[in-house]
């Protein structure tokens, strides 16, 4: 059970920082560090700190470069003839509730997660095969 909760913290780390790099949003943001330091005290409780920490930071950075890439296609599509493109009307915003910064961004976060797909790289999950225990310690997984 210890590796599959592992597996869901590496994940969510991972997803946490393409939203803070796709966004454009500091780590020195309030919100941020404290999701941060949550992500982290987790991590630390289930001996997987540095695969969350690394998640986390590749997710930022492959976050900041999709936003990139799509800034420039973006501009691309702005240079094409104007009859080209099909425009789509604007829906008006739904009228938000009183909330603080951190709420907003957390259903920021909770939307951008269920709209967006995320393909957690392969490599990620698959270190979390190298913080079991040696077999020869016997400490309660047998496999």
């Amino acid at each position: 059970m210890g590796k599959q909760d592992a597996k869901r913290l590496v994940k969510e780390a991972y997803e946490f920082g393409y939203f803070v790099g796709y966004k454009g949003h500091s780590d020195w943001a309030e919100w941020v560090r404290s999701t941060k330091e949550d992500l982290y005290a987790r991590a630390e409780e289930l001996g997987v700190y540095q695969l969350v920490k690394e998640a986390y930071g590749r997710g930022r950075i492959e976050g900041a470069k999709r936003r990139e890439e799509e800034i420039h296609l973006s501009l691309i599509e702005k240079g094409r003839i104007e009859g080209e493109r099909e425009e789509k009307p604007l829906k008006p915003a739904p009228p938000e509730e009183e909330r603080t910064e951190e709420e907003t961004m957390r259903v920021e976060f909770a939307r951008f997660i269920e709209t967006t797909r995320i393909l957690m790289p392969p490599d990620l999950l698959d270190s979390l095969k190298f913080v079991r225990p040696p077999k020869m310690l016997h400490l309660g997984d047998k496999e």
